[in-house]
């Protein structure tokens, strides 16, 4: 069986977050209120359009459509806050499966490694499995305490490759071929928020004498008309798409 192209997969993602967020916000909303608020708000602007000749009457109606308004967003609080941390958490999935593409089997890609000191360039050793290879020597950027590398992938597959430093080893994972993997293009020393957005791979170790790993994966761009973007604006405009045709079959409001 084929798999799905990556923008029906993507459009998949966007119809199960907008069903998602649509129970959140009826569970977690005072429905009723909501729905109060959004009749005061359109008869405030039908009066506004009514009585546009008569300027205290049409003050009167501004003034009761921002409390109207204020009334709205204080209701919808609620499960906006409800839906933040579960949709960065998705956001974070989707761009390591949606924001990059593969290394095709048989061309070069960049291996790049930042280290803590200068000294430490002269003393890293890189080690590859039989299915990549090194195709150009290493380039040293002392101001950067950068060491690049031109790899190349003989076969399509998930595989780890080593730095090794004053004994210590670190891997770091690269997708060759596969369209489906995740791909997390480097790993760093950081914090909890960066391995919460991030969750392909750990993080480095804190105060080690590697500070990133990384992989120069090419961009994954999606046609949209006669522009190509990245994979956040059709995934956002398919949600909002899919919000519109559900809330009422899902009787929601919103």
């Amino acid at each position: 069986m084929k798999p799905l192209p990556a923008l029906g997969v993507l459009a998949l993602f966007a119809i199960l977050t907008a069903v998602f967020s649509l129970l959140i916000v009826r569970w977690t909303s005072n429905q009723k209120a909501i729905r109060r608020m959004k009749d005061l708000i359109g008869a405030h602007v039908l009066e506004v359009r009514l009585f546009s000749d008569q300027p205290r009457v049409v003050l009167r109606a501004y003034l009761s459509l921002l409390v109207s308004l204020f009334g709205y967003l204080a209701y919808a609080m609620v499960p906006l806050l409800v839906l933040g941390l579960p949709l960065l958490l998705i956001y974070g999935q989707l761009e390591d499966r949606f924001a990059h593409m593969p290394v095709r089997p048989g061309c070069d890609f960049l291996l790049s490694a930042n280290f803590a000191t200068e000294d430490s360039l002269a003393d890293v050793v890189l080690r590859l499995p039989p299915e990549l290879v090194q195709t150009a020597p290493p380039v040293q950027i002392g101001a950067e305490r950068e060491i690049d590398w031109r790899i190349q992938g003989k076969r399509s597959g998930i595989f780890d490759l080593d730095l090794v430093l004053h004994g210590q080893e670190l891997s770091k994972r690269v997708v060759i071929g596969p369209e489906s993997a995740r791909i997390v293009p480097g790993r760093m020393a950081g914090s909890f928020w960066q391995q919460f957005m991030s969750p392909g791979e750990p993080p480095l170790p804190r105060g080690g004498l590697v500070e990133q790993i990384r992989i120069q994966y090419p961009l994954r761009l999606f046609r949209v008309g006669p522009w190509k973007v990245g994979w956040l604006v059709p995934y956002a405009a398919l949600t909002v798409i899919a919000v519109v045709l559900l809330r009422t079959p899902l009787r929601t409001e919103i």
